[in-house]
């Protein structure tokens, strides 16, 4: 068992703090736009007229985006919420008045699946302008200085979708918040230059992070969950704040696709929060369970690991509370040399922390085609978050249940000799389905040499066929362990010839 201990120095300090915060054994998106051609000179010869009308406020007279709050609250149509230094409607009489101003409705033309597709309406940053500021007389002044400064805006559909991005990345004309699809009246939807991940179809409510009030006040319900063995802790954000471990730091980290974070993050240092109750050791296991459901597992040696930084708890960047996405605490390592890490290890929205006694077994899974991978532990394990799949699978009379990933998805990595799963723009696809349907062998081969081939016409696209890290919800037992190749008992398509292979140590494709 781990063992719970009150440690002399430092962890008597912390016993202090956390006194009355703790009680263990309780329960605790790649596009191109621009404008066309023809409207160019026309958006140029209004350029001086329109900065006259947003430095004034002043639209045409009667216009229901005129001045004062109480004017361009009263519009009709459908509506967008706005929330940000106060709050606003952006209604659609609103995109009748744009129509006049070439730049205040403009065309985004984009590409997708290789058809042009043309977007007409308002740039988002005029919505923004609506409620980046305390101004009444100028409700369409936008805060360009503000904007480049960086802060958070979420885009929320009509169905719960949400997407988050910082100012800081994108261009203020980057987005448009569009009515017309190739001449065609659709509901509200962001489009523009950007990930295809902000493009929000059905658009509901824009929220920024410019009312701290508001953030502060959904993170003040939030609470951190710690499970060391059994015994366990929660812990409030304010609580971990006043903490003598709370400290601040520049970290940075860098996601698949090769885009760097970095600021000054805020938080508890996570090493000596575990220490506080229990002594970490190298082949211990230390599993982040994030809001989500998403699931990375850090090998106690990482915790401790701190010859570039130490690891935290965060939940403060820049001076401010994350939001809910990408917080409200997320992992991240800093230092004086702001190190970076892979963007998978850094883990976002996590709710809670459990951590296991000699429990972390590391291993590589070996990719082989038109490229080559050997994908880590911590990279197997995203996936299984990011594409779970739980099949009930049945050999020799037991049953039980196991949960992955589709096998086709790895095919993903080794199918093309220039493009792989996260490591380029999000609009190339991450599978060849004309590679697959043309047919390749697949081998699978366990880690004693056992191997089983099976088509990739039988393997494409099918759910029922997955690679399983957990079996009945716990991690694979010896003799199965580090992964399986198993298939749901109802499966509708079983590839001829495929056979149950434990301990899956390579999967490769032969073209």
């Amino acid at each position: 068992m781990i063992r719970i201990t009150a440690r002399p120095g430092r962890a008597l300090a912390l016993a202090t703090a956390l006194a009355t915060a703790l009680t263990l054994g309780a329960g605790l998106a790649g596009c191109v736009s621009q404008e066309p051609a023809a409207e160019a000179a026309e958006a140029a010869a209004e350029q001086e007229s329109d900065a006259t009308s947003a430095a004034t406020g002043d639209w045409e007279e009667g216009s229901s985006g005129a001045k004062s709050d109480q004017s361009y609250q009263d519009g009709s149509g459908w509506s967008v919420s706005l929330k940000g230094v106060r709050e606003a409607e952006l209604y659609q009489s609103y995109f009748d008045d744009a129509k006049k101003h070439a730049s205040h409705y403009v065309e985004k033309v984009v590409e997708k699946k290789g058809v042009k597709t043309s977007y007409r309406g308002m740039p988002l940053r005029l919505a923004i302008a609506m409620v980046d500021g305390t101004e009444k007389d100028h409700a369409w002044l936008f805060d360009e200085q503000l904007w480049a400064a960086g802060y958070d805006v979420t885009l929320i559909a009509k169905d719960g979708y949400s997407a988050t991005f910082n100012t800081k990345d994108l261009a203020p004309g980057a987005l448009v918040i569009a009515d017309l699809e190739d001449g065609k009246p659709i509901a509200p939807m962001i489009v523009g230059d950007s990930l295809k991940n902000l493009w929000v179809r059905d658009l509901a409510r824009i929220e920024t992070s410019l009312a701290p009030s508001a953030l502060v006040a959904a993170a003040a319900s939030f609470s951190l969950d710690i499970d060391i063995n059994g015994a366990k802790a929660s812990f409030s954000l304010a609580e971990l704040e006043k903490l003598p471990i709370y400290t601040e730091g520049r970290g940075a980290y860098t996601t698949s696709a090769g885009t760097r974070y970095e600021g000054v993050y805020g938080g508890v240092r996570l090493l000596d929060l575990l220490r506080s109750y229990a002594e970490i050791a190298a082949d211990d296991s230390v599993t982040f369970v994030a809001m989500d459901g998403y699931e990375m597992s850090y090998p106690g040696k990482t915790v401790l690991d701190s010859k570039d930084g130490e690891w935290l708890l965060a939940f403060r960047l820049d001076g401010d509370y994350l939001p809910k996405d990408p917080g409200y605490v997320r992992t991240i390592k800093v230092g004086p040399g702001t190190p970076n890490v892979d963007g998978h290890l850094s883990v976002r929205m996590v709710k809670k922390i459990v951590v296991k006694q000699k429990d972390f077994v590391d291993f590589e899974l070996k990719l082989s085609g038109k490229m080559a991978f050997d994908l880590d532990r911590s990279t197997v394990q995203s996936c299984v978050s990011c594409h779970k799949r739980t099949v009930t699978f049945e050999k020799k009379g037991e049953v039980a249940e196991y949960t992955g990933f589709p096998l086709w998805l790895l095919l993903g990595y080794v199918d093309d000799a220039k493009y792989a799963p996260h490591k380029q723009d999000a609009s190339i696809a991450p599978y060849s389905d004309a590679a697959a349907d043309a047919g390749y062998a697949i081998d699978l081969v366990a880690a004693d040499g056992f191997k089983v081939s099976v088509d990739s016409r039988e393997v494409t696209r099918n759910d029922d066929l997955i690679v399983a890290m957990y079996k009945n919800g716990e991690k694979l037992p010896a003799g199965e362990a580090p992964l399986v190749l198993v298939w749901d008992r109802a499966a509708k398509k079983v590839p001829a010839g495929v056979k149950n292979i434990k301990m899956l140590a390579s999967v490769g494709a032969r073209f």
